[in-house]
């Protein structure tokens, strides 16, 4: 394996603060690139553009993805667990008993997913482009969409079309904000294989902006700061909000629509019995069922309700 040549990263004691958060953020994306099968946190919904391809027919058999590696369970992420709580319970309760798989990377489960009936994988964009490749039951969540970049560059005070344009944006591989921001003309997209990579990236000026979720980029803003003995960041602040998602388990290849249907319904009476907000409540999340969140989870007529463009960003 060749070494990086780590002299060239020598700080000048004038200049350490700075250069030393530089050099962390280098090392740091330098060993997750360099050991690539390396755990990876709970995919946060963003989801593979599903390409066609020739599917198995389905064997009976449902393969449930878990959503978070069992070994960083303990790294602080806001819901260490939850998903997979959730998804689990809910095909157990409906009659099903999976067959449980450890965490793939989100990539190979969708390419999985696109050759073989069966495979479960959550939670996930529900987006208009593979709306015909699942079956869907959720929603289970629901996140906005923002572009976040160093307060000081000023990102907030441009349109969202500008920085389509201007910003070298940062995403998730094959992800749906990926194909989104292409689709409305993003210009400089610059694409990582894990989540993980986007912070780095931006603190190693590869990128300007990076999308993702606000409480993922917040745990991972924190476990830099502790690798780096606690030396602040930049200042990271949010430069546009440009959609809303709800998040789904979805279900792939031609699995009965009645399975689909006892699914559907048993995460439905999760929703009105109770055991819904007590799994957020075991995984340390909010419960408060008058949040502007919650309170659209347990609406059930939000039941099928994909992605929603915000404001002035829409067509």
């Amino acid at each position: 394996m060749r070494m990086p040549n780590w002299q060239a990263f020598y700080c000048p004691s004038p200049y350490f603060s700075k250069c030393a958060v530089s050099v962390v953020s280098a090392f740091f994306l330098y060993l997750v690139l360099t050991f690539g099968t390396a755990p990876v946190l709970a995919q946060d919904g963003a989801g593979f553009v599903y390409q066609e391809s020739v599917q198995e027919p389905f064997n009976g058999r449902y393969v449930l993805h878990l959503s978070e590696n069992p070994r960083v369970r303990s790294s602080g992420r806001p819901e260490p667990g939850y998903f997979d709580s959730l998804a689990i319970q809910l095909f157990r309760k409906a009659g099903f008993e999976p067959d449980i798989v450890v965490q793939m990377p989100w990539k190979r489960e969708m390419e999985l997913a696109a050759r073989e009936s069966g495979h479960v994988i959550y939670p996930t964009t529900r987006s208009k482009d593979r709306e015909d490749q699942f079956k869907w039951v959720g929603p289970v969540s629901r996140t906005i969409w923002n572009l976040y970049g160093f307060s000081n560059q000023n990102w907030s005070e441009k349109s969202f079309n500008d920085l389509l344009v201007q910003a070298r944006i940062g995403t998730l591989m094959g992800s749906a904000r990926e194909s989104y921001l292409r689709q409305r003309g993003a210009q400089k997209i610059v694409t990582v294989p894990r989540e993980e990579l986007l912070l780095p990236m931006l603190l190693a000026d590869r990128v300007d902006l990076i999308a993702m979720g606000r409480n993922i980029l917040r745990h991972y803003i924190d476990a830099a700061q502790d690798q780096d003995g606690g030396e602040e960041l930049p200042d990271i602040g949010r430069a546009a909000s440009y959609r809303h998602c709800y998040l789904y388990v979805a279900i792939s290849g031609d699995v009965p629509d009645q399975d689909v249907s006892r699914l559907q319904a048993e995460l439905d009476r999760f929703k009105t019995n109770g055991f819904f907000v007590e799994n957020r409540a075991a995984h340390g999340l909010s419960t408060n069922v008058e949040s502007s969140f919650l309170s659209a989870m347990l609406n059930l007529n939000n039941n099928g309700v994909g992605c929603v463009d915000l404001g002035e960003v829409g067509p």
